[in-house]
């Protein structure tokens, strides 16, 4: 029965952050939200990541069309090293990874020459951040209205309480970023995604 039962668990975590995932692979911007009737940690950290892997699959391609390819690489690492039952030092290491790629490619962008291939790259990249922004917003205002109901028992509730902390400085981040990639874009004729200038309104 106790088997049966973690399989069970298991089941539900990869199908909350599978979840999450299919939200960011769609060509729109649609956020599946957060339960906040039935609050479930494991399940909240499970989304997160989900959102999370998203967002550095974004960095890496981004970074990747700037000529950063070792960042890139980096950033897509730490994407597949998440899994759904995310220690908080692990959610930890990826918002600062997220952090990181960020400030790298603003920098890079004010002597990023782009050909084409890398310009449909970058322009792909930024439907994906954008995406992955407007998950991000999307969870931390639900995280933050339910700061007060989140239990701290357990790793994933710690984790899921650091997160109404730590998210809406990192939805700052991220804004910043897509807001210079879509000025890059802007400036050097990039095709941009329509999903860009929601995930901009909601900043």
């Amino acid at each position: 029965m106790a088997n049966y039962l973690n399989r069970l668990a298991a089941a539900a975590l990869l199908l909350a952050c599978g979840s999450a995932a299919a939200q960011l692979g769609n060509g729109g911007g649609t956020y599946a939200g957060v339960d906040k009737i039935n609050i479930n940690p494991p399940a909240i950290v499970a989304q997160f990541v989900g959102n999370a892997q998203a967002l550095l699959n974004a960095d890496k391609t981004l970074l990747a069309a700037v000529g950063l390819p070792e960042l890139a690489a980096k950033a897509g690492a730490e994407a597949g090293a998440l899994a759904p039952d995310a220690t908080r030092a692990q959610i930890e290491n990826a918002l600062k990874t997220q952090s990181d790629s960020g400030q790298a490619l603003e920098q890079q962008l004010a002597k990023a020459k782009l050909d084409d291939a890398a310009r449909l790259q970058f322009s792909m990249g930024i439907g994906d951040l954008a995406r992955g922004v407007i998950q991000y917003a999307g969870m931390s205002r639900d995280l933050v209205e339910m700061r007060k109901a989140i239990k701290p028992a357990g790793a994933a509730g710690a984790s899921s309480i650091y997160l109404t902390k730590a998210l809406p400085g990192a939805v700052k981040e991220l804004g910043q970023t897509l807001k210079a990639v879509v000025d890059y874009a802007k400036a050097n004729n990039i095709t941009l995604p329509p999903v860009a200038a929601e995930a901009l309104a909601q900043l």
